[in-house]
């Protein structure tokens, strides 16, 4: 599992991997300033050109390569996360066919990017969402797997015909706060607790199960 203190920044002058394209390299710059960008994001209330910069071990003309200013990279780096997260969503729910195997696959997914990706679940747990009771946009994207997967259970009958839907918007505000609590957890110097990230998942299936089955 990948740590978050094992982000490496870019290689020095003459360092770089010359069986690399300039296109390949270019996009590792951007895709290291976006992670470098979440990183600092995840730990400190606010970031600046020159941290970001420093994480990502780049100059400050790089940058701009890519970004108007730090407004810009910050919401590559939701939108970045945000596909990632959508894609490790839609992957779990397609692994289970009964009700608590879904609900399962969606809770360890989660639990999955809050201790593999934790900087990037925090940046998009931090943005908000245009749903109407006010979840981010990390929240948006739970709300919007389990809906698939309640919609898929009910075409196949393991599930009532409806369901209010602020049922589902509880339990995604749920995972909001279980997956900032791993994820928090793993912007720390110390491996995350198993057993915690255990119990985070376990009690999600159960909340999951208690107010959607």
């Amino acid at each position: 599992m990948a740590r978050f203190d094992s982000f490496a920044p870019a290689p020095g002058r003459g360092q770089y991997d010359r069986s690399q394209t300039r296109e390949q390299r270019l996009s590792e710059h951007r895709e290291r300033l976006v992670a470098a960008t979440a990183r600092v994001l995840a730990v400190e209330p606010t970031a600046t050109v020159a941290r970001v910069i420093e994480v990502a071990g780049v100059g400050r003309g790089t940058f701009y390569e890519y970004f108007d200013d730090v407004e810009h990279a910050r919401r590559a780096a939701v939108t970045t996360a945000v596909r990632s997260l959508e894609q490790r969503m839609r992957s779990a729910g397609d692994r289970a066919r009964t009700p608590v195997e879904r609900f399962r696959a969606l809770s360890s997914a989660w639990c999955d990017a809050a201790t593999i990706d934790p900087a990037g679940l925090l940046v998009a747990l931090r943005e908000e969402g245009d749903a109407p009771h006010t979840l981010s946009v990390a929240g948006v994207v739970f709300e919007a797997a389990l809906t698939r997967t309640l919609e898929a259970l009910r075409a196949s009958r393991m599930a009532p015909a409806t369901r209010d839907p602020l049922r589902v918007t509880a339990a995604a505000a749920v995972a909001e706060a279980l997956g900032r609590g791993l994820a928090r957890a793993g912007t720390k110097p110390e491996p995350i607790d198993s057993d915690e990230r255990a119990r985070s998942e376990r009690v999600l299936v159960d909340v999951l199960v208690l107010l959607l089955r």
